[in-house]
């Protein structure tokens, strides 16, 4: 089984929202856009109560509920073997749920099966109410038949979802702080349930480590140090209680549950000959020792056929990019279906693009968007297929930013990747040094002068698009075809001016300190002036000292402009611009053409 789609209402940050998943689904979006949400709204329907805390008025959305406003959530829950509701007695009879059928073309549910491909499924809700005379929420979690029905706290028609049912799905939830230094004990119920899962408590090495412990070889009473003191507190005793009291020090409680309290995980790296308890070791290990045990309870579990879901934030922390595919991989490997949220684009790009859901919150609408649809069609042009295959990590990070800008080339990217990092590298605490660009801007890595077919394909993921163009004739065929074609009301336009491409723009840059930056850049034969140099950023030909997609000459330009204040100041103001065009704020730099608005020109 699994949840096909989740509709949430009214729950935290939440107004309204519909998120589709898919059998391993990815999570992804800017800070804020409601991911935890998700997750924490599905713990809310399927988690244990321990696995959930109390909800307050922050709950719910605008943080002041009304007695009519209600937390409601409901989740469709498709996957029943054979689509015969006979076969799920648990799921499908009188006090359970009613049988529905999930369209996977239209991502629809409907009450009666009118196609053979239609698949079974059940709706289980969960509501919540805020009390204003007890100043407490009340819930309910029950199987939902249509959204017709009356109040559930009231009218008392509800099915309730058995707790036997949330058992057998099996929901795990990892949150994002994952620091505990005790998961791999007894202090852990997790652990605990996995012991139990596994065979049983080691009730024999508890009990005799117990009596060992009881009556120890070396006592500490009887150490040189403490047995003076020890014998006069004794003496003492005597003369209040007749039992005579002895006193013993001991390292446990001495019985079985206080052992297994003080049980606390030690890892010895390499050679070592000391292991250390958990908490002395880096982050990473703390992480990684959670996950790793719930894996091995999700692979009992699957042994024994019975579900697991896991419900992970951000897979990413403290592990390097080079286990994050091991880890992923892992995970969806052992759990029947997992939910993931990330702002890693590698942990992104690992999955199935049709399973990455792009989240975006406006003013609480929640619209969850998957990067892929369906697989790229035989036709779709290569420049489209790298924006999803090749350089489907920088896609996804760029996606994740307010706005994403789609410049006319590789070359582009690379440039204004370029200065990002000369101006960052440089960047002091004052405010009038601040520099937003790479905060707010998502740079994609176009192809082959692909603007216009990359803006489509991108259009249905993000609400936010802009193309920058060059201003020569085919940068300015490229404008008037993207405002021909419409993007969408908030698309906006960056163009260059008349005949111009990036490479102009660098030499305006090294042109604010043309004599030092020239002579810092480090490219041989050395550039004499600065129409020299953009002559030979433009040229591919080696023979003639072109340097155009000379990675080696862009890093020795870049570093002399980062190096000369007034450069780097006058591409912070050009990045700066950017931004604020972007935003729609007025800006000198980057000018409305009165005939089109929504193409705004540089002004150098």
């Amino acid at each position: 089984m699994r949840i096909a789609s989740l509709r949430i209402e009214n729950f935290r940050g939440i107004r309204e929202g519909l998120v589709h998943f898919a059998d391993h689904a990815v999570l992804i979006g800017a800070n804020n856009a409601g991911k935890t949400t998700v997750l924490e709204a599905m713990a809310l329907l399927f988690g244990r109560d321990r696995m959930v805390r109390s909800l307050t008025e922050h709950d719910f959305f605008g943080s002041d509920p009304q007695p009519e406003n209600r937390i409601r959530l409901v989740a469709t829950v498709i996957g029943f073997e054979g689509d015969d509701p006979a076969q799920h007695l648990d799921w499908f009879r009188d006090g359970r749920g009613i049988p529905k059928w999930w369209n996977p073309d239209t991502s629809e549910v409907h009450p009666q099966r009118t196609n053979p491909n239609w698949q079974l499924a059940c709706q289980v809700a969960f509501v919540a109410r805020f009390d204003r005379p007890s100043l407490e929420v009340e819930t309910a979690r029950y199987f939902h038949d249509d959204d017709t029905v009356g109040d559930v706290f009231t009218d008392e028609a509800i099915t309730p979802f058995p707790a036997q049912l949330i058992r057998d799905i099996g929901l795990f939830l990892v949150p994002a702080s994952r620091t505990w230094d005790r998961t791999l004990s007894f202090g852990s119920e997790l652990f605990r349930r996995v012991v139990a899962t596994g065979g049983g408590q080691p009730s024999a090495s508890v009990l005799q480590e117990r009596d060992r412990l009881r009556n120890p070889d070396a006592k500490l009473e009887e150490d040189a140090n403490l047995s003076p003191i020890v014998a006069r507190l004794n003496d003492e005793l005597k003369g209040f209680l007749h039992t005579s009291p002895a006193l013993r020090l001991r390292v446990t409680p001495t019985d079985s549950d206080g052992l297994l309290e003080a049980v606390v995980p030690h890892y010895a790296q390499g050679n070592d000959t000391v292991a250390l308890p958990a908490r002395r070791h880096g982050s990473g290990l703390l992480s990684l020792q959670h996950l790793m045990l719930l894996l091995q309870f999700g692979r009992m579990r699957s042994e024994a056929h019975k579900g697991f879901w896991m419900a992970l934030e951000e897979p990413e922390l403290h592990v390097p990019p080079a286990l994050q595919r091991r880890l992923v991989n892992r995970i969806q490997a052992l759990s029947s279906q997992t939910f993931v949220t990330t702002h890693s684009p590698i942990v992104a790009a690992l999955a199935d693009p049709k399973g990455v859901s792009v989240l975006r919150n406006d003013s609480g609408v929640l619209s969850s968007v998957p990067l892929l649809r369906s697989t790229l069609p035989a036709a779709t042009p290569n420049s489209v297929r790298k924006l999803f295959q090749v350089n489907r990590v920088e896609t996804i990070a760029a996606l994740m930013h307010q706005y994403v800008l789609i410049p006319e080339g590789r070359t582009d990217f690379e440039w204004l990747g370029l200065l990002v990092r000369a101006v960052d590298l440089h960047q002091g605490w004052a405010l009038a040094e601040d520099r937003t660009f790479d905060s707010f801007v998502g740079v994609v890595p176009t192809h082959d002068g692909a603007v216009v077919a990359s803006a489509q394909a991108l259009s249905p993921l993000h609400p936010r698009l802009a193309a920058l163009v060059d201003g020569d004739p085919a940068g300015v065929g490229y404008s008037n075809a993207l405002v021909e074609i419409g993007i969408s009301d908030a698309f906006t336009i960056i163009r260059w001016p008349d005949g111009w491409t990036m490479e102009d723009v660098i030499g305006w840059i090294v042109d604010a300190d043309a004599n030092a930056c020239l002579g810092a850049i480090l490219i041989l034969p050395a550039a004499t002036s600065v129409a020299q140099l953009v002559s030979r950023l433009k040229s591919e030909d080696r023979s003639a000292g072109g340097i155009k997609k000379d990675t080696s000459s862009y890093e020795a330009i870049i570093d002399a402009i980062g190096a000369s204040a007034l450069c780097r100041t006058r591409a912070a103001t050009l990045l700066n611009g950017l931004t604020a065009a972007l935003r729609g704020e007025a800006n000198p730099l980057f000018v409305a053409d009165p005939a089109q608005p929504s193409i705004k020109v540089f002004q150098p």
